[in-house]
């Protein structure tokens, strides 16, 4: 099982944050917004910050396990916003 991290610049349209490998289940991802103050908005590929599945405020973050070419998407009101992302599985 290999584990590894990134940065993703997440900008005001959906951004991929993370993605399922197309020929294997069981990635898990955590999504950190070390942000003090921006929110990320996190959902599918629609995400929007009026449309979306979780609204990932400054300091907090949010763990999900991935099925088969499932994708993580994220966007910001304004500007742009690194979030820490850190993956393990298959």
């Amino acid at each position: 099982m290999a584990v590894t991290h990134s940065i993703v610049l997440v900008g005001t349209t959906a951004t991929v944050i993370s993605t399922a490998a197309n020929d294997r289940d069981g990635h898990s991802v955590c999504i950190q917004n070390p942000s003090a103050s921006t929110t990320v908005y996190i959902g599918g590929a629609g995400v929007t910050t009026s449309s979306y599945g979780v609204a990932l405020a400054g300091g907090a973050d949010i763990s999900l396990d991935l099925l088969q070419g499932e994708i993580v998407y994220g966007v910001v009101a304004s500007s742009t916003q690194n979030v820490n992302v850190l993956r393990a599985g298959n």
